[in-house]
């Protein structure tokens, strides 16, 4: 923004047009009109004359041209608020910092959250079961599902049944991550004799959440792994 719309722009901001204006400062209309084209120049006694009518200064008209690199330009409607702040007695100043910081952290966390980078994992279909099994067989059909780039998931599984109510329900899609170890009272995703399960693991059994559907109680004969820890849906 160089002088000439940084003229206009603290005219507007002052409600004048370009003929009141030009007649508070001596010149004819065509004259200020050129100074807002760019076709002419003001002198310095015309200058001197715009800058206390408008009540700005020369570092705003010509911040562009006294520096081209310079990237924290205040514009007028800001000079305007600077003014007012400091007017302000300390109640207002707290006041005002407390909106502002408010404010601030709010639109920061809005750009967070819209420019978050994002990644894709494979999502299985509905073959965790929360009900009596199903098979988990390495060839089975599955999609690209998208999640934060810090999200710690390897991979996502619909949940197939309803023995994890009011956990999860059935249709849920739980996000997984790989390990080979888990806690007691921790939620996995289990490979029992070749069926899938979405249990709560002890040391014993595996749980289900829903009271009406027995837990699975662990014996010599199974043949247990742990495919890996859910971490949230």
């Amino acid at each position: 923004m160089g002088f000439k719309e940084r003229l206009k722009e603290a005219r507007l901001e002052k409600g004048y047009t370009q003929e009141q204006l030009a007649k508070l400062i001596g010149v004819a209309k065509s004259t200020f009109t050129g100074y807002e084209k760019g076709n002419s120049e003001p002198n310095m006694l015309t200058i001197k004359k715009i800058m206390d009518i408008l009540e700005i200064d020369a570092n705003y008209l010509w911040a562009d041209e006294i520096d081209n690199d310079v990237s924290f330009v205040i514009s007028f409607s800001e000079q305007k608020l600077i003014k007012k702040y400091r007017n302000l007695d300390n109640h207002g100043i707290q006041a005002v910092n407390s909106i502002l910081d408010i404010e601030y952290d709010r639109c920061v966390k809005e750009q967070e959250t819209i420019y978050q980078p994002k990644r894709y994992i494979d999502k299985l279909p509905n073959i965790a079961s929360a009900g009596i099994g199903d098979y988990l067989f390495d060839d089975i059909p599955f999609e690209k599902i998208e999640v934060d780039d810090d999200c710690q998931a390897d991979f996502a599984i619909g949940v197939d049944g309803d023995s994890m109510e009011p956990t999860f329900s059935h249709n849920d899609t739980v996000l997984v991550k790989k390990q080979d170890t888990i806690n007691v009272g921790e939620i996995g995703i289990f490979i029992v004799d070749g069926e899938c399960f979405i249990k709560e693991y002890a040391k014993d059994r595996l749980i289900s959440h829903n009271k009406n559907y027995p837990d699975k109680e662990f014996n010599e004969c199974m043949d247990i792994r742990l495919i890996g820890k859910v971490i949230g849906y």
